[in-house]
């Protein structure tokens, strides 16, 4: 069985978040490595949502909520978006047993999207 799960995200919603609770909205939300590759950008918002938006579509095509900062969304050596679990995400999609997870990110300044398909 396939699932599917898409989600769009405003840069500035990302961004506002972060001003307003500051590391312990990051932490909480993101890896050591997805904020470090984020800010390792001239404008790090665009990343952080996309990341953030890749988290959202990944509970929608799990059909499971899970800690976000579990779930690591990074870059292979050909820059190609990869998902890293942890801690408890791990265990619970090894119980899902899936063949393969893709994903995709894309951004502009002011909108970013990620869809997952989980076969």
């Amino acid at each position: 069985m396939n699932r599917v799960g898409v989600d769009l995200v405003e840069v500035e919603r990302v961004r506002g978040l972060v001003e307003k609770w500051g590391d312990r909205f990051l932490h909480r939300v993101f890896s050591d490595n997805e904020i470090a590759y984020s800010f390792g950008h001239r404008d790090p918002w665009p990343h952080l949502a996309a990341r953030f938006a890749a988290k959202e579509a990944l509970i929608k095509a799990l059909g499971k909520v899970f800690t976000l900062r579990d779930v690591s969304v990074e870059n292979d050596d050909s820059g190609r978006p990869v998902v890293h679990f942890t801690g408890s995400s791990e265990q619970m999609v090894r119980e899902l047993g899936f063949k393969s997870l893709d994903i995709s990110l894309s951004h502009t300044k002011k909108l970013a999207i990620a869809m997952v398909v989980i076969e």
